[in-house]
Parts: C-alpha cells; structure tokens; sequence
C-alpha cells in the first residue's frame, strides 16, 4: 500500500477545503491529487517513454481519484 490512511484523510480534507472556498469540485481533486504525487519523492515512474511514464502515473492517480470521490 503506496498510501497511509493520515495521507488520504489528507487529500479528502484539502479537496473538501478548496470546494468550499468556490473551486470546482474535478479541479479541486485533480489539482490536490496532482500537488501531492508531485511532492512526495516515493514516487518513482519510469523514464524510457512518455507513454510509459504516463501509464505509471494513472496507475497511482486513479486509486487517490476514486478514494476522494469516495470520501466527499
């Protein structure tokens, strides 16, 4: 498991806390989802093609996604 359960309260809160300060609710999970695999350095996605790395990103981004649409 990539993620512990404070990382995911987390997520749930910022998102919550951006759509009621008025952003739309896709780019408020989207963009904190985004931040937060962009920040945290356990990450690692390979390099050898854009198509590659991509496919490795949407592996971690959808899971986060689904659990924050889950938790709103």
């Amino acid at each position: 498991r990539r993620f512990t359960k404070d990382d995911l309260d987390s997520l749930v809160y910022d998102v919550k806390d951006l759509i009621d300060s008025g952003i739309d609710k896709t780019d408020a999970i989207y963009d904190t989802i985004r931040q937060y695999v962009a920040s945290t350095r356990s990450f690692k996605f390979p390099e050898s093609t854009e198509q590659e790395y991509w496919d490795s990103y949407v592996e971690v981004e959808k899971p986060l996604v689904d659990y924050v649409k889950e938790h709103l």
